[in-house]
């Protein structure tokens, strides 16, 4: 499902596919420390914007594949796409607008493991 996911919002489903197991490692009941929950382990109030049962592994991969394809259309980066899912988009674009062509140094060590496990 999330490979299919993927490419319907056009992004690399390889990178999804090793987004979601890094987020949840496909496990649809998991929880996270800072209160994420699901398969994408989404934040519920970023499920809610979403429209989306977090809790729904069908609906959480396929919202979690629309926004990772909507970041991906707005930076034009997939690592950058996956700094603002980790991290939030206001972070990632504090540390653009402050490091500039070095972001990725400036992010927070936990979003930097992030992007170098999903595109290793």
């Amino acid at each position: 499902l999330a490979w299919n996911d993927a490419l319907e919002a056009g992004i690399p489903p390889e990178y999804f596919v090793r987004q979601i197991n890094q987020e949840s490692g496909f496990n649809p009941d998991a929880r996270g420390a800072a209160g994420e929950v699901g398969i994408a382990q989404f934040m519920p109030s970023t499920a809610s914007g979403l429209g989306i049962n977090p809790y729904d592994p069908v609906a959480s991969l396929q919202g979690a594949a629309r926004l990772m394809g909507n970041y991906y259309q707005a930076y034009g980066d997939y690592a950058k796409a996956l700094a603002a899912y980790n991290a939030g988009s206001g972070t990632l674009q504090r540390v653009v607008d402050r490091c500039g062509w070095s972001w990725q140094s400036c992010l927070p060590a936990i979003t930097q493991n992030y992007i170098n496990v999903i595109m290793r």
